[in-house]
C-alpha cells in the first residue's frame, strides 16, 4: 500500500466533491453524524487558519475517482457550509472580534476576504493506492481506534468484492423503501450492511447451525473473491418480498436486525420449497397479527392447537429476538417458530413439505400435553429434526 501526500486548497476539494470525483459515501463509516455545533467548530478552526487533521482517500483503480477512508465528517461539514446549510457561530471560545462580526452569516454572505481565506485554506490529503483488499480496512481501524465503531462500520473499509456487493445490496434496500418507518432501525450505523452480510454468509454456508460472527464476516471481507452471483440475486429477491410484506399492513411491533435476518432466511427456504412467493405476504401479515393478538383471542386458531401454546411459543420467539440473538440456538429457535406458525396457518403447506409435517406432529403432541409449551420443548423439537442443518 502506498500513501501519497498532497495539500489541495478547499476550493479544489469542493470541486472534486461536486463533480463526483471524490465520493464522501453517505453510507460509509457512521454516515454523516456530526451535528451543527461540531460542524461549526470545524469551520471556526478553518477561519482562524488553525490546523485540521489530514484526510485519507482511496484511489479507485482504473478510474479518476476517489473515496474517503477517513475524514468524511470534516469534508461533509465543509461541503454543507459552502452550500449554505448552516451559518458561522461567531461566539466559539476563545471569542475573536472578527468572528463575532461573522456571527450568523452563511458562506455566501461572508465578506470577500473571508471567502478567499476559506477557499484557499489547504488540507493535507493522503491518497492510498496499490493496496490489497484488507490494507485500507486495517488503516481505517487504526485511525479510528478511539471511536466507538460498529463491526459493520469497521469492515466497510475493506475494499474487496464482497464488501462492494454487500454495499450494493444495502443501497438496494434503501431504493426499495426500507427505513425506520417500516423497520425498527435505520442504516445510519450500517445496520443493513450487517444483516445483508450475515444473510449472504448463511446462504453460502447452507446451514443455520454454524454461527455467523462479526469475525466471520470480517474474514469473508478479507477474501479476494466475492459472493456468487446467484446468492446476490437471491438476497435481493428475498429483500424485495420482505418489503412487499411490510408494505401490506401496519403492525404494532417493528422488526429488528435479528427478526429481519430470520424472515430473510424463511423467505429464501420457503419460496424454494413451494415455488411461490405470493403466499409470503399473506403469511407475514398472519404471523405478525397473531403475535400481537394471540392473548386477546381475536384470531381464531385450529382446534388442535391451544391459545396458551401459541402465546408461550411467541414468548420464546420474542425473547430470542431481543437477547442472545447472535448465537445459533437463538437463530434456529426463531426460525422453527416461524415454521410452526406456518403449520398452524395452512394445511396445504404441511402436505407439501415433509419437515413441516414433522413439526406439525410434534406440535400436536406438545399442545396435547397440558396445552402449553416452553423453550426446552421447542429445543427438543429442534434436536429431533436436526433443524437448520441445511438451507
Amino acid at each position: 500500500m502506498r500513501l501519497s501526500p498532497s495539500d489541495p486548497d478547499i476550493a479544489t476539494v469542493y470541486r472534486k466533491i461536486q463533480n463526483g470525483r471524490l465520493d464522501l459515501q453517505p453510507d460509509f463509516q457512521r454516515g454523516e453524524v456530526w451535528g451543527k455545533p461540531k460542524k461549526q467548530r470545524l469551520i471556526d478552526s478553518i477561519l482562524r487558519e488553525w490546523h485540521v487533521p489530514p484526510v485519507h482517500v482511496i484511489e479507485i483503480a482504473d478510474t479518476d475517482k476517489q473515496e474517503v477512508l477517513d475524514g468524511q465528517q470534516r469534508l461533509a461539514a465543509i461541503r454543507d457550509f459552502m452550500e449554505g446549510q448552516f451559518p458561522v457561530n461567531g461566539y466559539q471560545e476563545p471569542v475573536e472580534d472578527f468572528l463575532v462580526e461573522l456571527e450568523g452569516k452563511l458562506f455566501s454572505e461572508l465578506p470577500a476576504k473571508y471567502i478567499s481565506r476559506f477557499e484557499n485554506f489547504t488540507i493535507r490529503v493522503l491518497t492510498i493506492s496499490d493496496y490489497s483488499p484488507e490494507e485500507p480496512g486495517e488503516l481505517f481501524f487504526r485511525l479510528n481506534q478511539p471511536t466507538n465503531l460498529t463491526s459493520a462500520e469497521q469492515r466497510n473499509a475493506y475494499f474487496g468484492e464482497a464488501r462492494q456487493q454487500v454495499k450494493d445490496i444495502s443501497n438496494y434496500m434503501v431504493e426499495l423503501g426500507f427505513s425506520r418507518e417500516n423497520l425498527g432501525f435505520s442504516n445510519s450505523r450500517m445496520a443493513y450492511d450487517d444483516v445483508v452480510a450475515k444473510f449472504l454468509i448463511a446462504l453460502e454456508i447452507g446451514s443455520l447451525q454454524k454461527k455467523v460472527t462479526a469475525g466471520a464476516v470480517t474474514a469473508r471481507y478479507r477474501e479476494q473473491t466475492g459472493f456468487g452471483e446467484e446468492l446476490v440475486s437471491e438476497s435481493k429477491r428475498c429483500l424485495s418480498i420482505l418489503h412487499k410484506a411490510l408494505a401490506e399492513g401496519s403492525f404494532p411491533g417493528k422488526l429488528n436486525k435479528a427478526t429481519v435476518y430470520s424472515w430473510l432466511v424463511f423467505i429464501y427456504v420457503s419460496t424454494r420449497s413451494y415455488g411461490d412467493e405470493t403466499f409470503v405476504v399473506e403469511f407475514f401479515s398472519y404471523f405478525e397479527s397473531l403475535r400481537s393478538n394471540v392473548a386477546s383471542g381475536f384470531i381464531e386458531l385450529p382446534a388442535w392447537v391451544s391459545p396458551e401454546f401459541v402465546e408461550k411459543m411467541f414468548e420464546v420467539y420474542q425473547d430470542r429476538a431481543s437477547s442472545r440473538v447472535a448465537d445459533t440456538s437463538s437463530v434456529i429457535l426463531r426460525d422453527i417458530i416461524i415454521w410452526m406458525v406456518l403449520a398452524i396457518w395452512g394445511a396445504k403447506f404441511r402436505e407439501e413439505n415433509f419437515e413441516l409435517q414433522s413439526v406439525y406432529r410434534l406440535m400436536i403432541a406438545g399442545s396435547s400435553q397440558g396445552g402449553s409449551v416452553n423453550e426446552e420443548q421447542i429445543s427438543r423439537i429442534v434436536r429431533q429434526l436436526n433443524w437448520g442443518k441445511a438451507l
